[in-house]
């Protein structure tokens, strides 16, 4: 569920409906029935209505136009005209008792339209999209009411056909708002999804070594312990031999150059390669053959690197360690017989490859795995 429809203006927007519906059903028999306005009651509850909806027109801009720093004076004071509103809604129901709440009422309109009218005003200048959007919208209402509003309180008689006056702007208010509210929508999907994937490429760059593009310890741990993928049947630490060589003859681009030919190299079927940090990779291995698979990957490198750094005129070797990942594993200690099994290969002479195994002994037996 996208957070917009979570946010208050919908409420608020809900409650405008509701009221300009209920005035519209009040005062659309008097429009038709009488140019005066008769039909006290309905009148009435129209006018109430119309209060409560122009007051809680505050707080739905408030709510809706862009939540930024710059905005936050006008949305203080926008959110203040739903109380005018209400204080207003209770003037008209007064009136029946003393006429002079009509003025009141008629005063309070002006001042939450005029309240109204500022607050778009200033957040159109602000820059807001959403003001702009809506200010298209309010902008009959608001004339119409000012109008209505400059006649009543010169003469203190009712506007001839108010009503249908009124009903039409709702409409369009109806209408704008609508489709305000679908572009709002359609806005703030647009901007979580692209949230969403700068935060996908965000977890992916930091779980990358940017070097080879292959996973790198943090991509590593994530796999390795992810209920998305089985568990690994196997883990080589493997190491390129003599790689200071390298570099010393060659220079570091082309020790690079190498590290990226060695990650090739480990993209094998059933692998999950990984940098562990500069000539030294972890490899997960999947399936039952994981001895021979992590061989045929160890031998891999020498032929990666002979095809894609020519310049290299020796082969480059790898030695390798590897163990079986046990059902009460961690990265870190399938690793570390990874690295004592890698050890003694490099001690054995190098370009090989030594399974850890439990042995008959007390401790770690190093075998010839392959």
């Amino acid at each position: 569920m996208y957070p917009l429809v979570r946010r208050s203006f919908l409420l608020w927007a809900a409650l405008r409906a509701l009221c300009f519906a209920i005035m519209s059903v009040a005062l659309f028999p008097v429009a038709l029935t009488s140019p005066t306005l008769g039909g006290e009651f309905r009148a009435d509850i129209g006018e109430i209505a119309l209060s409560i909806a122009i007051g809680s027109t505050g707080p739905f801009l408030a709510a809706y136009i862009e939540n930024r720093p710059r905005f936050a004076r006008i949305r203080y004071w926008l959110r203040t005209l739903f109380i005018v509103g209400v204080v207003g809604a209770i003037a008209t129901a007064l009136a029946p008792l003393w006429p002079g709440f009509d003025l009141v009422h008629d005063l309070l309109l002006l001042t939450m339209i005029l309240g109204m009218t500022a607050g778009l005003t200033a957040a159109v200048r602000s820059g807001s999209r959403f003001a702009q959007y809506q200010a298209v919208g309010y902008a009959p209402l608001i004339i119409l009411g000012l109008l209505v509003l400059a006649y009543e309180l010169s003469t203190g008689a009712p506007v001839p056909y108010w009503p249908v006056a009124a009903l039409l702007a709702v409409l369009v208010d109806f209408m704008v708002t609508a489709g305000g509210v679908i572009n709002g929508y359609l806005t703030v999907k647009r901007e979580r999804d692209e949230a969403w994937a700068d935060v996908s490429e965000a977890r992916i760059a930091v779980a990358t070594d940017p070097l080879t593009e292959i996973a790198n310890r943090r991509g590593l741990a994530l796999r390795f312990r992810d209920p998305a993928h089985p568990r690994p049947a196997a883990l080589a630490v493997i190491d390129c031999d003599h790689f200071k060589r390298i570099n010393d003859m060659f220079g570091h681009d082309t020790g690079d150059e190498v590290l990226i030919a060695v990650a090739e190299g480990l993209k094998q079927e059933n692998v999950f390669p990984a940098r562990q940090g500069g000539e030294e990779f972890v490899v997960l291995i999947y399936g039952e053959d994981y001895q021979r698979l992590a061989e045929t990957v160890r031998r891999q490198i020498t032929l990666s690197v002979l095809e894609k750094v020519p310049e290299v005129p020796f082969p480059v070797t790898a030695s390798a360690g590897l163990t079986e990942v046990r059902s009460n594993d961690t990265l870190d200690s399938a690793v570390k017989r990874g690295d004592e099994a890698l050890y003694a290969a490099k001690d054995a002479g190098r370009d090989q490859l030594l399974l850890w195994q439990d042995g008959k002994h007390s401790q770690p037996r190093l075998v010839h795995g392959v």
